[in-house]
């Protein structure tokens, strides 16, 4: 498939209703059924996703790499284009207009070259990276039509801006693949990889996806409500959703938007090697100051996963709070009732620790009876530094990226509007990134 009928289908589909995304899509799709192997990489480059968020991989190209490119194969004045239309694509869309330079062997770029060589971007590093980035980059620039260019750029710095996500994608794959929608979203809370999802969907083997060692399943979500009675309920902490996958002596573990941040989490790795049992296990990861007393501020502990110098002395102390279990010993136990996986789970790890402490660590548990022993556990944990108790069904299965049915974060209503306005504040990237980890840290 030449790359310009995706870029073709990213422009008509960032101009659609949204009523129409999934056709357009879906006609794209329908185009390469007979041609498996092209599935993933078209998927990918539509998502502007060109390997799974857990590989750790970075693009490392940012509008300036993109600038110093284009200025090599446009006559036109970059600066002024960039100060007018801010986004790169559209500076490269118009950039390309006017070429100073053209390649030595004209033809239409095909989907695979563009993927492919954008993934090589990407593995590039050490000397003389930069120069060896500009000069694939500069070389796609070249053979590409303005419409391609804007889309190069945009994959490039992972922004397609085109209103195709993922439920989008899923119905696509389930409506051009004839596939039940239903087995295509429960694949992708076991693999998030719409790419390879695509491939298996295909073939007619997605009931082979299962939860694998080292690859994160997506979160349940969890919604905010009120108690159900009875329930088990268990503190929660300032703190982000993490998911620890131990198997051997590795210990992967990944942020709720699947980012492995193991590197920089100091010793917990190391003490959680020594636990016996392998495990996958849906957790928090919460932080104690070094000198005051109390539980770092969730705002804390994003910039103390995001330090650049992580040999620097930092005065937090990690910790995890354990409060699920999903696979024990390679098996999938997600279907168990939840009291099932909390015995498990306090079988490998023990009883809950008391704050501060090392490593890991079973979230506090009790099972209350009524509404009034809530509302006294959810008071005295709140003195503790909790932010909302976590109610679990007894019952309840663990639904990887699915809303749980019957299990609810209960907030004090004053901390409810708390959150509202937190949610709702600010502009820009860092505000919305604020808002999206507070919200995701609730779920």
């Amino acid at each position: 498939m030449r790359y310009s009928r995706i870029a073709q289908a990213l422009q008509e589909i960032s101009q659609a209703p949204r009523s129409l995304k999934v056709d357009l899509a879906t006609g794209l799709l329908a185009e390469i059924t007979s041609t498996p192997k092209m599935l993933c990489p078209v998927v990918r480059l539509l998502l502007g996703e060109l390997w799974p968020p857990w590989e750790g991989r970075e693009m490392g190209i940012g509008p300036e790499a993109l600038m110093t490119a284009l200025t090599e194969v446009s006559d036109q004045d970059l600066p002024s284009l960039r100060e007018r239309y801010r986004d790169m694509g559209m500076v490269a869309e118009v950039a390309l207009g006017q070429k100073g330079q053209h390649s030595l062997f004209p033809g239409p770029l095909e989907a695979l070259s563009v993927y492919e060589k954008l993934r090589h971007i990407s593995a590039m590093n050490g000397k003389e990276s930069e120069q060896r980035k500009n000069a694939l980059l500069r070389g796609l620039f070249l053979e590409a039509t303005p419409l391609e260019g804007k889309y190069i750029a945009r994959t490039a710095l992972r922004n397609m801006q085109a209103g195709i996500g993922h439920k989008t994608m899923i119905a696509a794959l389930s409506s051009s693949l004839h596939c039940d929608i239903k087995k295509i979203r429960r694949a992708y809370g076991l693999m998030p990889d719409l790419g390879s999802i695509a491939t298996l969907a295909c073939d007619r083997e997605l009931e082979r996806i299962a939860i694998q060692p080292k690859v994160p399943i997506r979160f349940m979500v969890i919604r905010t409500g009120k108690p159900v009675i009875p329930g088990a309920f268990l503190p929660k902490y300032p703190g982000l959703r993490v998911q620890i996958h131990k198997i051997k002596k590795e210990v992967l573990i990944f942020t709720s938007q699947l980012r492995n941040i193991t590197v920089v989490l100091n010793d917990i790795p190391r003490l959680l090697g020594k636990i016996e049992s392998d495990f996958v296990a849906d957790a928090d990861l919460i932080g104690f100051h070094d000198k005051k007393k109390g539980i770092c501020s969730q705002a804390e502990m994003l910039r103390y996963i995001n330090r650049r110098r992580l040999s620097r002395k930092s005065n937090i102390h990690p910790a995890l709070l354990a409060y699920d279990l999903i696979a024990l010993q390679g098996e999938d136990i997600c279907s168990m009732p939840y009291q099932d996986r909390r015995k498990r789970l306090l079988s490998i790890l023990g009883e809950p620790k008391a704050m501060p402490f090392q490593g890991i660590s079973p979230a506090y548990e009790e099972v209350l009876m009524d509404k009034g022993a809530v509302d006294e556990f959810r008071s005295k944990a709140e003195i503790d530094g909790a932010r909302a108790l976590l109610e679990r069904d007894l019952q309840a299965a663990y639904r990887p990226g699915i809303v749980a049915e019957q299990d609810f974060i209960i907030r004090a209503e004053h901390n409810l509007a708390a959150l509202v306005v937190r949610a709702s504040w600010g502009h820009g990237n860092i505000e919305k990134n604020s808002a999206r980890y507070q919200m995701q840290r609730l779920s």
